[in-house]
């Protein structure tokens, strides 16, 4: 190699390596052709690194690494100001990147230098400190921050954070397409935080203008920060200038021509390639165009392609504003549809029809992040209460006490001790053990609980006077207790909340002592968090925003001399303020526009705030609680209602709650599975912890049906089996057998069982697929069953068939996630299927033969924006259906044979989870939620209810036999206590 080589001449030849590296090699001698015409020594480079073997990207940069610190940068073991610099990083057409030690504050930093060529270049100069001050007057943590700009020697640089990890363009390169479902989501939670920020800088009036995967960088922790506000501008860029006639100042707008040498890396093209139609036109720029050039590297992170080729600007100009890229699923058909689709419309030609803000592509990204994240219970709960189906995403959930997992070796032996015996039907909502661990203040249905853990004695707290005609849920936080173990603070909410709207507007905070009396308010509209350590304030959140409380306060035991400490803007929140032993420091979390929360740190005599966890940490992370040595011990970020083979587990790391960050490494600390976890305490020495710990089960009942099917007799359990969750899923023709569906951990089966014997006929057994839902065709010959594919997308269910007398399932056709297929009685012969329209507005409903497929459309039903599960239902007959948009929407009965569409109103209605027909067509079987359990009841079609059955949990689905004699239900039981952990 040269060794007088520049920086940016190996800048150059990385980028061309690149792209000659990822394209055809039938292309590649063009491409090199086209690039190198008149630069030969160029191409010898490129060609050398292109003829080793497939290491050569890594070994390239590994020589440019070895050749940059011995040549290209003079200022290594220098001192700048007060920076030491400690070697190369890398270098491109603005200037020369350093890694360097801040020795006042002790940490590792990036200093970025103008070339002193650039630095006499006014252009030059104004872009580098454009850079400076775009960057630093945002705050955001997918934005690389600016520490400081300075000079040395005449060289102007900026201070920045030094980031571990790779720039997207080095992810592309080493990831290529994505494949599988887990590479698409990583793909998705890169975009989505590369959005928020550019949703930050947009709202400040900043263009970034250079969006590319160069300039966004993926840190080892996970988190995306832009790079590079080097080409910023405001939305008006103006510069002011003297009036010569009255020596006044005046704005003027300025109107720029494309600049393609402002952001250069070595080479024109690799900017040119990403810039949207009006850069090129030279045209002014909004956010808009940012929105263009990240879809053009969300398409090269989907595909490992960029969407327009070309390596002279001619042909990249005429490609950008008239070439129409390759089909995102064409080149990758992992991709998702809908991702297609957000591509397709960030890239339109017309900014008008393009996405208009980063947070509109934002939540349409966010919107399909829900759709295939890993499967969760609650959502395909309400989809499965439309017919006597009942969908199983969830098995036998052991129960922990009975069923405690060996640890594996090298975890610490936990001693744990289950502090409450509460039964399903009474499962505790929240708790916290007292600081001393003598008591545990804890809730549920009956009201606030005292226990001392010494003797097991247990009281129930007073209620205050009136709340037996007026209930509400309370709420012990886990940081609620005072510091001599006598009291603690209580949250009273409206029961008709529930705990995910409880907001502070109508919570009041409450006084408990543990010598007796009822519970004595401090204060309306307020939501009490923590006490300090010496006892004399109380923190509080108080005015409710969108995004939660705005405002952290202070106030005295008394609920008296209330002061604000803390307050956040108006589209953001601030919340759940904690002291640490000190009682001069605390933490906080806040949330910012864009929703992503942060864990933060500060004196309360003011100072720097230091920020503890991160978005990007907190979202991978269940609840947790601070040790008073700064450790946190935290849980899985589990799902409760999930498959008995699912581990949830508890973790501890250090953190630095004075600098912030992680200064130890997270480390395991139990091997579970089969519970889930939540709102851990401690106590005050930092060696206990007392937490919420939940499993759950599925329990069958089989009831005969009297008067016309309207009153249940003979009741019992079924099926009968022991260990596991099995269900009635279907009832056959003849209403002499059901089609249960089981799951034994990793195994999932469908059988028959008969009503009049013990007897048991199988249909299939295999752990292949995860059963959603199973239905008998009306000729009763075959078994549809609606699975995941172990190991398949998760974007998606598969329609399969097998005999009814056992068989190997064949697959029928792929259905999107969301679907749910049904069958009427015999002799109407029909099956079909509600599938979600793309936009997902509307259910379609589609014909299913169980020989033929697919067939023709039959309906489509409007779907509520908020729900994208159908309710819904087929008629005995065949002849029409019943569907409701969404859980508070009214049941629709539509003819399939043409004829006006009837709606049932009733306000017994008001929360439906599933729906099914009776076995006469008369009327209907609908679950509707009646919190804090759920009910059964039947609906003629004049609108008229009659209750039929009370559940024991708030998941609860029952089907009628074809012949009307008998029901079935299937109940969904979770329980939750609190266990307490030592020697961790």
């Amino acid at each position: 190699m040269d060794n007088n080589v520049t920086p940016e001449r190996w800048a150059q030849i990385e980028e061309l390596f690149h792209r000659a590296a990822e394209s055809d090699p039938a292309a590649r001698q063009e491409l090199l052709d086209q690039a190198c015409s008149s630069d030969s020594e160029l191409r010898k480079e490129v060609e050398a690194l292109l003829s080793c073997d497939g290491r050569a990207a890594a070994k390239m940069e590994a020589g440019v690494r070895s050749e940059l610190q011995n040549i290209g940068f003079p200022l290594t073991g220098k001192t700048v100001s007060h920076y030491q610099i400690l070697g190369g990083l890398g270098g491109g057409g603005m200037g020369l990147v350093y890694r360097a030690q801040d020795v006042k504050l002790s940490r590792k930093v990036a200093l970025k230098f103008l070339h002193e060529e650039s630095a006499n270049n006014p252009d030059a100069l104004r872009r580098f400190e454009r850079e400076a001050r775009s960057a630093s007057a945002l705050e955001h943590a997918n934005i690389c921050p600016i520490y400081e700009f300075g000079e040395h020697a005449g060289q102007p640089f900026i201070v920045m954070p030094l980031l571990e990890g790779q720039t997207v363009e080095q992810f592309i390169h080493t990831q290529r397409a994505p494949k599988g479902s887990q590479q698409i989501r990583k793909l998705l939670d890169v975009s989505v935080q590369v959005l928020k920020g550019l949703g930050v800088a947009h709202e400040h009036g900043i263009v970034h203008r250079d969006i590319k995967p160069g300039n966004i960088f993926l840190t080892s922790g996970g988190e995306a920060k832009i790079l590079d506000f080097g080409v910023a501008k405001l939305t008006e860029m103006e510069e002011q200038r003297d009036r010569p006639a009255d020596g006044e100042t005046e704005t003027v707008t300025l109107a720029k021509g494309p600049d393609f040498t402002l952001s250069r890396t070595g080479a024109v093209v690799g900017t040119a390639a990403y810039m949207s139609p009006e850069q090129v036109r030279g045209d002014r720029v909004d956010s808009r165009t940012d929105i263009f050039s990240f879809g053009l590297v969300l398409y090269e992170l989907a595909t490992g392609k960029r969407a327009f080729g070309g390596t002279t600007w001619p042909v990249l100009r005429e490609a950008v504003l008239r070439g129409t890229p390759k089909p995102v699923r064409g080149l990758n058909p992992e991709v998702p549809t809908k991702l297609e689709a957000v591509i397709k419309k960030a890239l339109e030609k017309n900014r008008d029809t393009r996405y208009q803000t980063a947070s509109e592509m934002r939540a349409d990204l966010e919107n399909l992040q829900r759709q295939l994240a890993p499967r969760r219970l609650p959502r395909r709960w309400a989809a499965a209460a439309g017919s006597v189906v009942v969908l199983l995403i969830v098995g036998a959930i052991f129960w922990f006490a009975k069923h405690r997992p060996s640890l594996s070796q090298g975890l610490p032996d936990l001693k744990l001790r289950q502090l409450t015996m509460n039964s399903a039907e009474i499962p505790v909502k929240t708790g916290a053990i007292s600081p001393d661990g003598e008591y545990l203040a804890y809730t549920d249905i009956k009201g606030m609980h005292i226990k001392l853990l010494k003797t097991g004695e247990n009281h129930l707290v007073p209620k205050p006077e009136g709340f037996e005609r007026d209930p509400v849920e309370w709420e012990i936080t886990s940081t609620a207790w005072f510091p001599d173990s006598i009291r603690f603070l209580a949250n009273s909410h409206p029961v008709t909340e529930g705990p995910s709207g409880w907001s502070s507007q109508t919570t009041s905070a409450w006084l408990v002592s543990i010598l007796g009396g009822a519970p004595r308010k401090l204060r309306d509209k307020a939501v009490a968090w923590s006490v300090s350590p010496d006892g004399s304030s109380i923190s509080f959140g108080t005015n409710q925003g969108k995004l939660g409380e705005r405002e952290i306060w202070l106030m005295s035991p008394s609920g008296e001399n209330a002061n604000r400490l803390y307050e956040s803007a108006a589209d953001s929140a601030i919340c759940c303020l904690s002291f640490f032993p000190d009682g001069q420091r605390v933490s906080y979390v806040t949330s910012d526009s864009s929703g992503g929360d942060s864990l933060v740190t500060r004196d309360l005599k003011g100072g720097p705030i230091a920020t503890l966890l991160r978005d990007s940490d907190i979202k991978k992370m269940g609840d947790g609680v601070l040790l008073p040595d700064g450790r946190l011990i935290y849980s899985d970020h589990c799902n409760g209602l999930m498959r008995s083979d699912n581990p949830c587990n508890y973790w501890i790391m250090r953190l630095d709650v004075h600098a912030g960050g992680i200064v130890e490494k997270p480390r395991r600390l139990s091997n579970w599975v089969g519970v889930w976890m939540n709102e851990p305490s401690a106590t005050a020495d930092g060696k206990r912890v007392a937490f919420l710990q939940s499993s759950g089960r599925g329990t069958g009942y089989l009831a005969d049906l009297e008067a016309s099917g309207r009153r249940f007799v003979n009741s019992r359990r079924f099926p009968l089996e022991e260990g596991g969750d099995d269900y009635a899923a279907a009832w056959t023709s003849d209403s002499k057998s059901v089609i249960v569906a089981t799951n034994r951990g990793d195994n999932y089966s469908v059988y028959k069982q008969f009503l009049d014997s013990d007897a048991q006929q199988p249909i299939v057994t295999t752990a292949g697929f995860l059963l959603e839902n199973v239905q008998v065709s009306p000729d009763n010959r075959w078994v549809l069953l609606q699975v995941w594919p172990l190991g398949g997308r998760i974007d998606e269910t598969h329609l399969m068939r097998v005999p009814i007398t056992g068989g190997v399932p064949e697959p029928m056709f792929p259905i999107p996630d969301g679907s749910i297929c049904f069958c009427s009685s015999s002799p109407s012969g029909v099956c079909a299927v509600a599938e979600p329209s793309e936009d997902r507005k509307q259910m379609v409903i589609t014909s299913v033969d169980a020989i033929k497929g697919r067939g023709t459309e039959l309906a489509r039903v409007d779907l509520d924006p908020d729900y994208e599960t159908p309710l819904w239902g087929v008629s005995p007959d065949g002849t029409r259906i019943a569907a409701a948009s969404g859980p508070r929407s009214p049941i629709k009965i539509k003819s399939l044979r043409g004829g006006r569409t009837q709606t049932i109103h009733t306000r017994d209605l008001d929360h439906i989870q599933g729906l099914t027909w009776a076995a006469d067509a008369r009327g209907l079987i609908v679950t509707v939620k009646d919190e804090p359990r759920a009910k059964i009841v039947y609906v003629d079609l004049a609108g008229k209810t009659q209750h039929l059955w009370d559940c024991s949990s708030d998941r609860c689905f029952a089907g009628e036999s074809p012949d009307g004699h008998h029901l079935t239900i299937y109940e969904w039981r979770q329980t939750t206590n609190v266990w307490m952990m030592e020697n961790f």
